[in-house]
């Protein structure tokens, strides 16, 4: 049986952006075909055991995600919060200055987090470039969030990141949720937004968070 890379995007809960990367910079054996990307799935059970990646217990998010709407980048924004000076000379130095400003966590679920984003670092860099990090958990990380939230943080003095186009990261923006259709929702959008030139420029002058969140209604 041939998998698709939306099908494989789907199994690794991973953006679909994100696949088509590793597969240009070989990280994952996916054949072109007519223009179509594909991988037997054995090649591909056999791959992700050999990166210790399980895709096989999806059916409880399946059924969660059936119910799940996605609100919009600005709810999640507010929900997360927006934080200033934070302070870093590395990129563990960094999420962990972050994740101690995630609302809604208890001190337990914050060590958890952590310990997933440092996970999901290790497999690729959330750095999309031009100063901006996307940092987020490869899958659910269990933590009981029942709605998605986006955590803003700005470092004055950017930190090492080994982003995409080797910049290091002013913005960093923590992305979490409870399901995985929300949070591919949340991470397309946002990425989207991020594309924008002017809004991206906008963030990295780290205007004042009222600012932030009434350019982020206008867009949506």
């Amino acid at each position: 049986m041939e998998l698709t890379i939306k099908e494989v995007a789907l199994h690794l809960k991973i953006p679909i952006e994100t696949l088509h990367r590793w597969v240009r910079q070989g990280k994952i054996p996916m054949q072109r075909n007519r223009g179509v990307y594909t991988i037997r799935q054995e090649m591909f059970e056999r791959w992700a055991d050999e990166h210790k990646l399980n895709i096989h217990s999806q059916s409880e998010e399946a059924q969660q995600d059936g119910e799940a709407v996605f609100d919009g980048v600005l709810p999640a924004m507010q929900r997360g919060g927006i934080f200033f000076d934070l302070q870093g000379d590395s990129k563990e130095d960094a999420l962990q200055a972050a994740v101690e400003r995630i609302p809604n966590l208890e001190r337990i679920d914050r060590k958890i987090v952590l310990e997933k984003l440092l996970e999901r670092e290790q497999m690729a860099s959330t750095g999309i470039g031009h100063g901006v990090a996307l940092p987020h958990p490869r899958a659910n990380p269990g933590v009981g969030l029942m709605l998605p939230q986006i955590t803003t943080c700005f470092f004055p003095k950017p930190v090492p990141y080994d982003a995409i186009d080797h910049h290091p990261v002013s913005v960093m923006m923590v992305l979490l949720s409870g399901s995985t259709k929300l949070h591919l929702s949340l991470l397309s959008k946002i990425s989207f937004y991020l594309r924008n030139v002017s809004f991206r420029e906008f963030l990295l002058t780290a205007p004042p968070a009222r600012e932030i969140l009434d350019k982020v209604a206008g867009m949506e």
